[in-house]
């Protein structure tokens, strides 16, 4: 890897309402594994140079709408801060770039020290409310910045968007008004290379990374054998990444992007070499919270594209 390229790790956590009971050693294995992975890039082991975490759900509504989110991320940023340190591969140091925070959805973004932190400028956040009266519990939040040229040049500008959209199977078209609203209002100041007066989107950017809980379920034709299995052998076969591969094709934002109606021009990695998340049982390990499980098969959700 070139010494000047960039190594961005980006983590989503649905918190389930529970943002203020959360124990600090769910954190810590959420994120310590992840800080080492770096090896299959690079000869040497390497720390990224930014660490970007997005929440979604951290509070009930009410509480969120009250300002007890704003303590309950700052909580959050102390403890995510030191584990990133703590298990960095060469003890690397880290500051916080930006904290942005609306209600139940927030995102925290990290630099490194020793390469990106002491130089990157025009750091700005913004947030978006989709949904019932735009309150909130459903919408984005956003954080830019820019890191100068070595010429001292403009250099390049990173966007990283945390979303959360409208969930259930079938209000795929909540999802798809969710996105387009965000691009149309999660807005930031003017570019350093566009109209002094005008502000610019999510697209206004040299690299965008779009996370969070997108809500978007694998929609299998009702006459697939899976599909006409009981759940529990959707559920097991799920588990096979060979499954997960061959059902890709029915994952509604596979076909929605194909369609060009949704995360246009951005990539995304091979998920279904991921387990499929579900809501776990509060207050227990890997196990998971199978609502209607009789009547319906559970909706299997992504969280980072």
């Amino acid at each position: 890897m070139a010494s000047d390229r960039l190594l961005v790790q980006i983590a989503s956590y649905n918190t389930n309402l529970q943002g203020i009971h959360g124990l600090p050693q769910d954190l810590v294995d959420w994120l310590s594994p992840t800080l080492q992975v770096s090896k299959f890039l690079t000869k040497e082991r390497r720390a990224p140079d930014i660490v970007a975490v997005g929440f979604q759900e951290l509070l009930p509504l009410h509480l969120g709408l009250s300002g007890f989110s704003n303590a309950v991320i700052e909580n959050r940023n102390a403890l995510i801060l030191s584990q990133i340190e703590a298990n960095a591969p060469n003890k690397e140091r880290f500051s916080l770039v930006a904290k942005v925070v609306n209600v139940g959805v927030a995102l925290l973004v990290y630099a490194r020290d020793d390469t990106i932190a002491r130089s990157l400028c025009d750091v700005h956040t913004t947030w978006t409310g989709t949904g019932p009266a735009y309150m909130g519990n459903k919408g984005a939040v956003g954080v830019r910045f820019r890191i100068p040229g070595s010429d001292g040049g403009i250099g390049e500008i990173f966007t990283f968007v945390c979303a959360h959209l409208t969930a259930h199977k079938e209000k795929l078209a909540a999802r798809l008004a969710d996105y387009q609203h965000i691009v149309g209002t999660l807005l930031f100041p003017p570019a350093v290379w566009t109209e002094p007066k005008s502000s610019s989107t999510i697209y206004d950017t040299s690299h965008l990374f779009f996370l969070g809980d997108l809500n978007f379920r694998l929609d299998v034709p009702p006459m697939h054998p899976l599909a006409l299995s009981p759940n529990i052998d959707l559920l097991r076969a799920l588990d096979e990444e060979s499954t997960r591969e061959q059902l890709k094709d029915f994952d509604q934002l596979v076909m929605e992007r194909r369609k060009g109606t949704v995360l246009q021009g951005l990539h995304e990695g091979e998920f279904w070499r991921f387990k499929c998340s579900y809501k776990y049982l509060l207050g227990e390990v890997d196990k998971y919270r199978l609502l209607r499980s009789e009547f319906h098969v559970p909706a299997s959700k992504r969280k980072i594209p």
